[in-house]
């Protein structure tokens, strides 16, 4: 007989059985019906494991034990254990959510919260990304290049207000964007990469050499509902890190900044150094 491969007892593990488990339910699929030591000799593993496993299956329903000296054992249809399987998941994930969003609302709040955390790394980030956009209950407000630009176009909020600002040059991107994110409360705008690098009136003779730094698809701004955010500088760096806090003036600085680029971005008005 072949053995179990690897890969079918990861993806049982996946769904809540132990390696023992998986492994004594694939075995038992493979043969008609096993006794205790059908399964020792043929998974070498020890006695007291395969009956632990045996009697874990046969409670979850995934096996059946049949009354006889020695007792022997059956397996499930693998259509049925999967049902089962992916039953109790469900029941266990509900579950789990409700007594989470409880303990949310009684989140013990510390000093540590108020600090300037760092995360590394694009998974990290793209973690953090979504799990910001789905805790939204008043207010998003983002501004990102085109490096996050992804993220955005695969995530769904809820119907709550939105300010959107994407630096890219791609042609038809903000209808694309508008489509994605209907509604009365989305306020959305593509800038090109030349707007963005327009000084305002009052940047210092620096921000020409500083903007030759910037690395603009880098970009990356996000406030949600005026208590945390996520910011990555728009420069070179050979790993991606986002500086993320709750820190009530970080926030209040972040949000007039981005009050600030709508504006200067959005409303028409002209900071170019030739304007009057």
């Amino acid at each position: 007989m072949e053995s179990i491969p690897a890969s079918l007892v990861k993806s049982l593990n996946n769904l809540g059985l132990s390696n023992n488990e998986a492994n004594v339910y694939a075995a038992l699929v493979m043969f008609d019906n096993a006794d205790a030591k059908d399964l020792i000799e043929y998974l070498s593993i020890s006695k007291p494991s395969v009956y632990e496993a045996l009697d874990h299956l046969a409670e979850m329903g995934l096996a059946v034990k049949r009354i006889t000296k020695p007792a022997r054992y059956s397996a499930v249809s693998p259509h049925m254990a999967i049902d089962l399987l992916m039953g109790n998941h469900k029941k266990s994930a509900k579950l789990a959510l409700e007594k989470l969003e409880k303990l949310e609302l009684e989140k013990v709040r510390t000093d540590k919260e108020e600090a300037l955390w760092t995360i590394y790394g694009d998974k990290s980030v793209e973690y953090k990304f979504r799990d910001l956009f789905g805790k939204a209950k008043n207010h998003i407000r983002c501004m990102i290049g085109e490096r996050y630009l992804p993220l955005v176009e695969n995530i769904q909020i809820k119907d709550i207000s939105l300010s959107l600002i994407v630096i890219s040059d791609a042609p038809g991107l903000e209808k694309k964007l508008r489509a994605h994110f209907p509604g009365k409360n989305a306020d959305i705008h593509v800038i090109t990469s030349k707007k963005f690098a327009t000084p305002p009136p009052f940047a210092p003779p620096e921000f020409e050499e500083l903007h030759k730094l910037m690395r603009v698809e880098n970009t990356l701004e996000l406030i949600v509902d005026d208590e945390e955010l996520l910011m990555i500088p728009p420069f070179y760096s050979d790993t991606v890190s986002v500086l993320n806090t709750r820190n009530k003036g970080a926030v209040l600085q972040l949000k007039l900044f981005s009050q600030f680029n709508l504006k200067r971005f959005t409303d028409g008005m002209d900071f170019s150094p030739t304007a009057q």
